[in-house]
């Protein structure tokens, strides 16, 4: 952990001059030596500092999370209480109902929290200005909206930004909306509100890094970053600081079979430029060429390092790779790379790779396996799965927690070793005891595939083309439901296939819905493919019941009713109650989900006059009736050390269930309905 009264101090140096300073000034102004400083950013994170290169200078910007209240009448809370004109210099107003006092003792507690007592006014509001998007101008409302056409066009008084950029929270890696604040027209603008150039690259680099850090955490990461994206509108003397993102991929599905319609792809699903290698070109032969939204590489992997031109390939890639591929190594000395933070000093890498061998056949050998260790008393990396002397092996292998990973990657999941009980931490990639308060570092390392390897792989699969034989292989092929659309099995995210209506499958769901919905009618029925969710789903189920002896588990469908902004996330992501709202929450804070297609219908929302509610298939297991104040099923009287499986509203005839690991449900199908109108005679 990084010195705070150090941090302090570097914080005030870089906002006395601006709020960005060369790298190589700063150990004379610091009084350390370049080493000793690099250690300090290293240590602080990127929520204190952030690096750019400018003009092929590595540059240190000062960031933070404090930030101005927006609310006009505010009974308070943790950000600061001020004018935002005041701050800018330009409030004209001579009793103005917004604080002007920086240093009243409210913000005094505030600033203190954040270990920025030390900054006067000036450098304050130089911290910021750069930092908090409430101090900018205002963003143009038609710009942000449907095809961005904005009738004032050059003369609009407003930002043609995207306003997600600027909060760091642009979802779109090939956003439609420009996210170049220094381009002509946003630099001339900001000019005259007041912002000088400086200011003006300083806070583009730190939207940059924060839309980079916000990707990243949205897809599952393959890689510490992504390539540099192009501004067209940028003038070529305003020089771009790095720009490092991550796009998040997803896969178009083909044309369905007959009788089954395809239907639309959800906007998360559209086909992206992707940072993965291509498969078939580091096999063989990509029939896509240059239209190949993958990467083409000779390896199935590739290390790079950000520059003032952007993404670079590094030299000694094998000798790289092999070191990485050891859990016990940290760094690769001679070229200064750091593996756990993923930089050069505080220079973003990356580690481009093809896909995850869990995702495809096994036929396609030049995938990408990785392992995943755990690190015992004795500092020892073990692969989970495999004994080690002091434990009982865990009763997950590598495959399995890929599998768990790559369909959320910043969950938690829980499971046993022995008589003991663990909780790993995906985000954090800690394993706790549940039992006792140990804590276990975890790593997720690739298996070393070297040149020769390659060559090697490229002449078996050459000759299983023309010779097929079995081969036994580590990575189960998954299983997918006999009614699913082989042809729409996408590697992330999910495929909505329409039921034509005349089907077994459309009839027995509507027979089931119409049991307490007479006077509605269905619209349509999509069955939700995806991969990704299916595999944990049966994952789960085969915990639940080794947990069981093998015996087998309580499985329903059941009906879950939700707003429209959330069926997307629910297809993607599952059901998560803080998502799906809080809904009465009679027996407990988990997702609800109910026997009655009528009592989800009260939590449906309508669009248009068209409602939806999932049909998903839920492992209700052992159940007992839930309470308000749960946030996990409760424990069994016979067994402290076992808990129940989900909470009901009575355990005689329940019809309401709930669940507290979103595992144990899978959205099976969506439906859309409507009420049926009656004709009234008069």
């Amino acid at each position: 952990m990084a010195d705070p009264a150090v941090c302090s101090y570097l914080t005030k140096v870089l906002c006395s001059r601006g709020g960005c300073v060369r790298l190589s000034e700063l150990p004379d102004e610091m009084g350390l030596s370049l080493s000793q400083l690099r250690q300090v950013l290293e240590d602080a994170g990127q929520s204190r500092f952030l690096s750019a290169r400018r003009g092929g200078d590595l540059c240190v910007l000062a960031v933070s999370p404090v930030r101005l209240c927006v609310r006009q009448v505010c009974m308070g809370c943790e950000r600061l209480h001020l004018c935002k004109l005041n701050l800018r210099g330009r409030c004209r107003v001579n009793s103005c109902k917004y604080s002007h006092d920086i240093f009243s003792e409210t913000n005094r507690k505030i600033l203190k929290n954040h270990e920025l007592s030390g900054l006067n006014e000036e450098e304050l509001c130089v911290l910021l200005l750069q930092n908090d998007p409430f101090l900018l101008p205002d963003v143009c409302g038609a710009y942000n909206k449907g095809g961005g056409a904005c009738t004032l066009n050059d003369s609009c008084s407003r930002l043609h930004i995207c306003r997600y950029f600027l909060k760091g929270e642009c979802r779109f890696p090939r956003c439609k909306r420009s996210h170049n604040l220094l381009d002509s027209l946003a630099t001339s603008l900001l000019i005259s509100e007041g912002l000088n150039q400086e200011t003006i690259w300083n806070i583009q680099a730190i939207c940059d890094a924060r839309i980079a850090a916000f990707l990243r955490d949205l897809r599952i990461p393959n890689c510490a970053a992504a390539p540099e994206r192009e501004y067209p509108n940028a003038p070529p003397k305003n020089e771009r600081p790095t720009v490092t993102l991550n796009p998040n991929n997803f896969v178009k599905v083909d044309q369905p079979d007959k009788g089954v319609k395809r239907a639309p792809i959800p906007p998360t699903a559209e086909k992206e430029k992707s940072d993965d290698i291509c498969l078939h070109y580091v096999w063989q032969f990509c029939k896509n060429k240059n239209n190949c939204s993958m990467i083409h590489y000779d390896l199935p992997y590739r290390w790079q390092i950000f520059t003032n031109k952007g993404w670079k390939d590094l030299p000694r890639r094998e000798e790289i790779e092999k070191a990485y591929c050891d859990p016990n190594i940290n760094s690769f000395p001679a070229l200064e790379l750091d593996f756990v933070t993923m930089t050069s000093v505080i220079v973003p890498i990356r580690r481009l790779s093809t896909v995850s061998s869990v995702t495809k056949d096994p036929k396609f050998v030049m995938t990408t396996k990785w392992l995943w260790y755990w690190k015992n008393d004795l500092g020892q990396w073990i692969e989970y799965g495999k004994q080690d002397k002091q434990f009982q092996p865990a009763s997950l292998t590598s495959d399995d927690l890929e599998n768990l990973f790559l369909a959320d990657p910043n969950g938690n999941i829980q499971f046993e070793a022995g008589s003991q009980k663990y909780l790993l931490s995906f985000k954090k990639m800690i394993q706790t005891n549940v039992n006792y308060p140990t804590q276990r570092e975890v790593r997720r390392r690739p298996k070393f595939v070297s040149a020769e390897d390659v060559k090697t792989k490229k002449g078996h699969a050459a000759a299983a083309t023309t010779t097929p034989t079995p081969t036994a292989s580590p990575v189960s092929i998954p299983t997918y439901p006999p009614n699913w659309d082989n042809t729409a099995l996408p590697a992330i995210g999910y495929a909505a296939i329409e039921l034509n209506k005349g089907s077994p499958e459309f009839l027995k769901i509507e027979n089931l819905f119409q049991l307490t919905m007479k006077n509605y009618k269905i619209h349509k029925i999509e069955r939700i493919q995806n991969p990704s969710l299916w595999q944990v789903y049966q994952w789960q189920k085969e915990q639940m019941k080794k947990k069981k002896g093998g015996q087998k588990i309580d499985e329903r469908l059941l009906f879950h009713g939700t707003s429209s902004p959330s069926l997307k996330a629910i297809c993607t992501d599952n059901f998560d109650w803080r998502l799906c709202g809080t809904n009465g929450t009679v027996y407990g804070k988990g997702s609800y989900f109910a026997r009655d297609a009528s009592y989800s219908d009260h939590y449906s929302q309508a669009k248009e006059d068209e409602k939806a509610m999932f049909l998903a298939q839920v492992l209700v297991g052992e159940f007992a009736v839930g309470r308000q104040v749960y946030t996990r099923p409760p424990a069994k009287l016979a067994d402290v050390l076992n808990s129940y499986d989900s909470c009901v509203d009575n355990t005689i005839n329940p019809s309401i269930f709930v669940i507290f690991e979103k595992h144990q449900a899978y959205p099976a199908y969506l439906i859309f309905y409507r009420e049926e109108k009656k004709c009234i005679l008069s």
